[in-house]
Formats: structure tokens, C-alpha cells, sequence
């Protein structure tokens, strides 16, 4: 059952923020302060709450601005809580955050820009990633192509569409739904759906989310280090498996070389990696790199961070 404090108004705003959380007492005011502080400000912002044990409601209850609505439910996942989000949006459309993720006080403003210019339905940006190491880099490299496949951008190329980018048109939001089966990849199901509704994903002009990816066994996005033999990650490698004969076979070994080969034995891991890099969908540096990533995930994470702390770029560097 879910129960909805501080209704939003009759007139329809352009964007409704949807933003799912659990247990998000300590990083969710800054994501909130990232939301007030847009220089476009016709929004309403919508932050549901997927059944936390901790003081997420005071949290959020902190800031009076009547332009947030709290809304709690049982815990069912971030799925179920960005479409819970969605049923309740008034606004013409869908700007999707993460509860610790933040926005460029521009990202609305320029969001706006964009789809005024063309009328774009499927809107998405780069992301600062943020790992704590006081350096910074984007990603990804560029944008998908007009004509190119969803799957070979994603699994090919090193394309990425994180969630906290994206922005939708409502209608397509409510024609689209995230699948409430799939945890960890969530944010590759949804892009995917939306492409074959018929959608077509452009990218912003400049990266607007700055994304926390500090070390955290709570975080969805890295099951792969924390636990990456349990359902929460797996449920997506059989989602994908519905999807084979949609992607192109060295887009398939691509995914495959990416997500799956973390959850096979060794092996197993250097053939499906050698089968992928003999059929171009990873080069032999990206051999390496999954096989040292999938075989050693924490030591991996360390070693990348510190290459990043090394190489990486000042914030002022990444987003003047």
C-alpha cells in the first residue's frame, strides 16, 4: 500500500523528479538540495520510498518546499518504486535520480533547452563519476549514433545511459515500464525497452549528474564486487537472455564478456573472453581487463581506484 504526504497541485509542471530510496537518511538531502538549487524550477519532485528502516521521512520532511511529495510503499525495489513514482507524476515529463546521485544546478534548464529545440522523448547525459579519490572522469566517450544499434552502443562501444540522465516524456513513461524483475542492469532494461517502443535516445550537450560510485556494499550498481552470485544480479543475465535474438552475435558475446563472465568459472571466464575478442566485441586490452576485473573484483576496484586518484581530473577540469 502506498501513502502519498504533501499532494502535488492541480497545474501540471513541466518535470516531475522521481527519486527511489531505501534507507537513504544520509544521502538523500543532498540529492534533495541538488533539486532545489535547479535554475529551472517548474518541477515537482516525487521521492518514494521503498519501505526504509531508517529515518528517511524526517530526512525528507525537513525541507518544506511544497513542490515535494513523499510517497511510501512497501519495499518492493527500485523498480517498483521508480514506477510508483511515475503513476503519481503530473508533469509533462519523467526526470529520473538516484537517491545519492546530485545534478548540475543547469540540468533542468538545459534538459528543457534540448527538448524544446527538437521535441526529443528520450533524453540522456554523462556522468561525473565520483569514486572518493578527490579526482573525476566522464563517461560515456560519446554519443549513440542516429542509426546505430541500442546493443552494440551499450555492448560493443562502451556506451552507457544511467538512470540518473535520463529524461523521459510521460507518455512514454507510461507506456514503458522499468521490469520490477530486474535489479542490478535495471537501467540497460529500461533503455532497451524504450528503444524498441520506438523511442530514440539523444544525448545532452554537457554532463549534468555527478554520480557517486564510493565504495558501498548497498549500492545496486556494484552487486558484481559484493555479490555477484546472487539473485539481484543474476535475475538480469536472464532478462538479457530474452533479448539474443534482437542484438547482433558480437554484441550478444560483448554483453556477455561484460556481465556474465563474473559469475562462471575460470575456465569458462577465458573462453567466453576469447571467444568475444575473436569476434571483435572486446579487444585484447579489454581481454585483460574483464578477466583481471571478473577473477579479482575487489582487488580490481582498488587498483582502478587508484588509477583513477593518479590520472583522473579535477572537478573544475571535468565541468567548468
Amino acid at each position: 500500500m502506498n501513502t502519498a504526504d504533501t499532494p502535488a497541485s492541480d497545474a501540471m509542471p513541466v518535470f516531475s523528479i522521481v527519486i527511489p530510496t531505501y534507507n537513504g537518511a544520509k544521502t538523500i538531502a543532498k540529492t534533495i538540495e541538488a533539486c532545489l538549487a535547479q535554475s529551472f524550477t517548474d518541477f515537482e519532485l516525487l521521492i518514494v520510498d521503498d519501505g526504509s528502516k531508517d529515518d528517511t521521512k524526517e530526512a525528507v520532511k525537513a525541507f518544506p518546499d511544497p513542490r515535494i511529495q513523499y510517497i511510501h510503499q512497501q519495499n518492493g525495489g527500485p523498480a517498483a518504486a521508480r514506477n510508483t513514482g511515475v503513476d503519481a507524476a503530473c508533469g509533462q515529463y519523467i526526470a529520473y535520480l538516484d537517491a545519492d546521485d546530485s545534478w548540475y544546478p543547469d540540468y533542468l534548464e538545459r534538459a528543457h533547452k534540448q527538448i524544446q529545440s527538437n521535441g526529443h522523448q528520450f533524453l540522456y547525459g554523462q556522468i561525473i563519476v565520483n569514486r572518493g579519490v578527490g579526482r573525476y572522469w566522464v563517461k560515456p566517450d560519446r554519443a549513440i549514433f542516429p542509426d546505430e544499434s541500442i546493443f552494440d552502443y551499450l555492448y560493443i562501444h562502451g556506451g552507457f545511459i544511467q538512470t540518473s540522465t535520463m529524461v523521459i516524456a510521460s507518455s512514454l513513461a507510461n507506456k514503458v515500464r522499468w521490469d520490477e524483475s530486474v535489479t542490478f542492469g535495471d537501467n540497460d532494461q529500461y533503455a532497451i525497452d524504450l528503444v524498441q517502443a520506438g523511442a530514440r535516445p539523444q544525448m545532452m550537450d554537457m554532463p549534468g549528474t555527478l554520480y557517486e560510485d564510493i565504495m558501498n556494499p548497498a549500492a545496486l550498481s556494484q552487486l558484481p564486487i559484493h555479490g555477484g552470485q546472487t539473485s539481484k544480479h543474476t535475475n538480469f543475465f536472464q532478462w538479457m537472455a530474452g533479448q539474443k535474438d534482437n542484438m547482433s552475435a558480437q554484441a550478444w558475446l560483448g554483453y556477455r564478456a561484460k556481465f556474465e563472465t563474473g559469475s562462471v568459472s575460470m575456465k569458462e571466464r577465458i573462453s567466453l573472453l576469447s571467444e568475444a575478442r575473436s569476434a571483435g566485441a572486446i579487444s585484447t586490452k579489454g581481454f585483460f581487463r574483464l578477466l583481471l576485473q571478473h577473477s579479482f573484483p575487489r582487488f580490481y576496484r582498488r587498483l582502478t581506484d587508484k588509477f583513477v586518484a593518479l590520472r583522473g581530473k579535477p572537478i573544475e577540469a571535468v565541468r567548468p
